[in-house]
């Protein structure tokens, strides 16, 4: 990595849709090695699960733009990072329309968009029943990780969630990540297994000023 892109400074802004598939392809490669993400394709080979990622990211931010709300984080014109949230009572997100459907079908193939069927109705029996913030998705892409990328996101959402005065709601795969949640508010409230992968629920129940900032991921 050049020393420009290392020192840009990190624009943070709504996802648009001339962005959206290099947006896609970095969220896929941000989330090919996650454990969920391990478990839901059954594949050892990488590849595979990245064309699987690009295929659902796909999906995700199409309903993303339009019905919810999706960030995209660059360091200098390059798209580093993204996020997709859920406004309160928005969710789940519709789905995609038929034609998106049927492209992320064939590019996932039936067991693995079985699996990650199966997946959502398990976390969606634990969702919380009050309106809320729900934080679907935040990745940054992995040679721009640890360089504040993932902090700025958070807090550039987490501005929205404190001044609509609403308590907010996510779900990791991976353990090391309460940390970096704990210090913007979000509280353990639980942990439950979905494919034998352990997933962490996380709850903000009220408004908090961030002090010192969530570090980088």
């Amino acid at each position: 990595m050049n020393a420009a892109v290392s020192n840009a400074a990190i624009e943070i802004s709504t996802l648009s849709e001339a962005r959206r598939e290099s947006t896609a392809r970095m969220l896929a490669r941000a989330f090919r090695d996650n454990p969920l993400n391990v478990a839901v394709v059954g594949s050892a080979d990488s590849a595979r699960r990245l064309r699987c990622n690009l295929h659902g990211m796909r999906a995700s931010l199409a309903s993303a733009i339009r019905h919810g709300e999706a960030l995209t984080a660059s360091l200098g014109g390059c798209v580093a990072g993204g996020l997709i949230a859920v406004p309160p009572g928005a969710y789940p997100l519709p789905a995609p329309g038929p034609l998106r459907q049927l492209r992320c079908l064939l590019g996932q193939g039936w067991g693995a968009a079985s699996r990650w069927g199966e997946v959502f109705e398990l976390l969606q029996a634990h969702h919380p029943a009050l309106p809320h913030w729900y934080l679907g998705t935040l990745g940054v892409d992995p040679p721009l990780q640890r360089r504040g990328v993932g902090a700025a996101l958070l807090r550039a959402w987490i501005e929205r969630v404190d001044g609509s005065r609403m308590p907010a709601y996510l779900e990791t795969d991976r353990e090391s990540n309460l940390p970096f949640y704990a210090r913007v508010g979000f509280e353990l409230v639980g942990c439950i297994e979905v494919l034998g992968v352990p997933i962490w629920r996380l709850q903000r129940p009220t408004p908090v000023a961030i002090s010192n900032g969530p570090r980088a991921q």
